[in-house]
């Protein structure tokens, strides 16, 4: 089994997760945990951001090799952002947001891989890094190394088609997101996924911080009521996450509005970007929707990770409508941890984690936003179903808790007779 293990990050988001990132968390969460139990050794190749050094002390098993991004880069940057908003008039603002201190963090990761000998390299979701494999002679130090922690959609292989191809496993955080790398590699030229190629590693939280047994959560739910100034008898509707269009917050907004609860809240957590000044015509189209309902729905803004389960506490049910094939969103399983009904949409991989037992799953069609609201509506006058919904969810994530984030990946990433003898390359420096 493989004992030093590189875990390669973003490039934007740092690690230990100071500025959010629900991949980050995951990361952080691990890392964490290989604390507790340790079984490797990981460095973690991440941006570097103010508090992040002071939030990496105190890990024994975990180096972190923290990159900082030169001020002519961001400048670069904000130059190209600028170009791409302005006269561009590009939609998708963030894919031109960081591409120079990509670049830059990407040959700095992978000088420093070119002077180590990992057992094993895991690529975090974006194809972008797979160029770290082409620079430095490292693909062929590290053949037969390499993992892909796949949590979105490869859209773009940035010339590096083939190094994706031959990774030894996929892991994907659900089978839909796996099945889309296998189409993506067959349309451009490749024979697709072999069957041990294929793995499902799949999305945790930390299950104690959630629990709705946690008293000091409970307690900290209730300290955020007071906080926003919501009523102990008001029931409270939760949308957290990003505020992009592809989540479904306008049409949340708008079923909020249609199903006209007089006792009732939204509260909308989450921002464009994360913990960043950066607003975009979406969410300032939402504060105009909201300003219908007056106080009835409440914008946190971006909410830092560690508040997330006191957030979740606070509410009575929540609400995550994805409009795309959401691969398996972390605030699905946060919810059902939590303890709190759930409505959601057929999406992606949503249904691989949450079921009818524990939520109204609603199909994404032209009537989304009107059974949005007859859900809010039902759920909001039936407290027992919201009691019964929420114990299943309970019940249906104690197994993905850290502990098993861990393990998982200790099984995944062990050795197979079928990897050593249809592997597309061979096998001879892989160490494992």
């Amino acid at each position: 089994m493989p004992k030093h293990i590189a875990i390669i990050t973003s490039g934007y988001l740092p690690v230990p997760n100071v500025l959010g990132g629900a991949v980050e968390a995951l990361d952080t969460m691990l890392v964490q945990q290989n604390e507790r139990t340790p079984t490797f050794d990981f460095t973690v190749f991440s941006s570097w951001a103010g508090g992040v050094e002071q939030a990496a002390q105190g890990f024994h098993h975990t180096h972190f090799a923290f990159i900082r991004t030169p001020w002519f880069v961001k400048a670069v940057d904000h130059g190209i952002y600028a170009i791409a908003k302005y006269i561009l008039r590009k939609r998708k603002l963030m894919s031109y947001r960081h591409i120079a201190q990509r670049l830059w963090y990407i040959r700095k990761v992978a000088r420093q891989l070119s002077r180590e000998n990992f057992d094993a390299i895991i690529i975090e979701n974006h194809a972008t890094l797979f160029m770290t494999m082409k620079l430095y002679g490292n693909e062929e130090r590290y053949t037969g190394n390499v993992y892909y922690h796949l949590h979105n959609e490869v859209t773009n292989d940035f010339d590096c088609i083939h190094e994706i191809a031959n990774v030894r496993k996929v892991l994907g955080v659900s089978n839909y997101i796996v099945d889309t790398l296998d189409r993506f590699l067959r349309e451009h030229g490749e024979d697709g996924l072999r069957p041990e190629q294929r793995a499902v590693w799949r999305n945790c939280v930390d299950t104690e911080a959630f629990n709705p047994d946690n008293e000091a959560t409970q307690k900290a739910g209730v300290t955020w009521r007071g906080t926003l100034g919501i009523g102990a008898d008001e029931t409270v509707f939760l949308f957290s996450g990003r505020l992009t269009p592809e989540k479904g917050a306008a049409e949340l907004l708008e079923a909020f509005l249609k199903a006209d609860l007089p006792h009732a809240r939204l509260v909308v957590a989450g921002a464009f970007f994360f913990d960043s000044n950066i607003a975009s015509p979406f969410e300032v189209k939402l504060h105009h929707m909201a300003e219908q309902a007056g106080e009835r729905i409440i914008f946190t803004g971006f909410v830092n990770y560690k508040d997330m389960p006191a957030l979740y506490a606070m509410a009575d049910v929540c609400v995550l409508p994805s409009i795309w094939d959401d691969p398996a969103p972390l605030a699905v399983i946060e919810a059902m941890t939590s303890g709190r009904p759930l409505i959601t949409t057929r999406s992606g991989g949503i249904p691989e984690y949450a079921d009818k037992n524990c939520a109204v799953i609603l199909e994404r069609d032209a009537n989304l936003v009107t059974n949005l609201a007859t859900a809010m509506r039902e759920l909001a006058m039936d407290d027992n179903r919201r009691k019964i919904l929420g114990a299943q969810g309970d019940r249906n994530t104690r197994n993905l808790g850290p502990r098993a984030f861990l393990t998982s990946l200790q099984t995944l990433i062990q050795p197979s007779a079928t990897d050593n003898e249809s592997s597309r390359k061979p096998l001879a420096h892989a160490g494992l």
